[in-house]
């Protein structure tokens, strides 16, 4: 592996890339060991460029936004993360559309669009992600979904830059067919509304609830499982006795069910084990399935 990783780092020479970079201080768990490297693209050629290089050498790769919905390896990860956290361009408006970067931040983009007096953004301005990421899982907050405003996006799929018109069953149970590493975000283009002229106070009203009722003074990586049909994973999970129930450094959060937080030097063997304790208990009190929303760094 050594040996394949100097092939990639020359290969890639002239790119944006650093080496052993602490996976923990590129996810909002604040877990993980040392990425071998990471490379911060400039353009969609710097990603095929350093897809190709992982191929051809046999170095794994995976794609990385803001790390708000990831859980990192302890042992590191000894391949390219490809960290897709900054915006190339600003957020273009036409009329009621606005087409906007990967690593354009979905909160920023979500307060800019009302500012712009539009609406259909406002409930996701908490989401911590970047477009890329929301578009990726189709990311969803208080009623509202990626797949409910987008329109169409410019992906990376083999090798080849691609403008597609989306179709919302594209887009699942925070999945979508515009996912790492068979696809790559490149951008996005969302059909939006003229504000009713809500839009300002619904987004406030988010941004306090969120405030309120998440535990956001900790380190999490947001809603750990994925809802039930008709039900909500933190009731679900606090109806069985479960808040505040921890391994090792990980909690189930006391605020709130549905989020683990790292109280101090938590692992992922930790995150990992609550979550199967959590899955078990559920299942066994009250016949639901819960369904991991958080993802491993090797699922990205």
């Amino acid at each position: 592996m050594e040996n394949s990783l100097n092939r990639v780092f020359l290969a890639l020479k002239g790119l944006d890339i650093k080496c052993n970079v602490p996976l923990s201080t590129l996810t909002s768990f604040r877990i993980g060991g040392p990425a071998a490297m990471v490379m911060r693209p400039r353009n969609a050629e710097d990603i095929r460029r350093t897809i190709q290089a992982c191929s051809q050498f046999g170095t794994p790769f995976c794609v990385l936004g803001n790390g708000t919905n990831v859980l990192a390896p302890d042992a590191g990860y000894g391949g390219v993360v490809i960290r897709i956290d900054t915006p190339l361009t600003t957020p273009l408006f036409v009329d009621t559309t606005v087409t906007c970067p990967a690593g354009t931040a979905l909160s920023v983009l979500a307060r800019e669009s009302v500012n712009m007096r539009l609406m259909g953004l406002e409930t996701l301005s908490g989401i911590p992600g970047t477009v890329g990421g929301a578009v990726a899982m189709n990311a969803g907050a208080y009623g509202a979904e990626i797949r409910h405003i987008i329109k169409s996006v410019r992906v990376l799929r083999n090798g080849r830059v691609l403008d597609v018109d989306t179709k919302k069953t594209d887009f699942g149970n925070r999945t979508s067919n515009y996912a790492a590493p068979n696809t790559i975000v490149l951008s996005a283009t969302f059909q939006l509304e003229e504000d009713d002229g809500g839009a300002k106070e619904r987004m406030l009203e988010t941004t306090r609830q969120r405030k309120e009722k998440q535990p956001l003074s900790l380190p999490s990586a947001g809603s750990v499982f994925k809802r039930p049909k008709g039900r909500f994973a933190g009731a679900l999970i606090e109806g069985c006795g479960l808040k505040g129930l921890s391994v090792g450094g990980a909690q189930v959060s006391p605020l709130h069910a549905g989020f683990i937080v790292n109280n101090g030097g938590a692992t992922e063997r930790d995150v990992l084990e609550l979550v199967s304790l959590i899955q078990r208990r559920v299942f066994e009190e009250t016949g639901v399935q819960l369904e991991r929303e958080i993802k491993l760094l090797r699922e990205l």
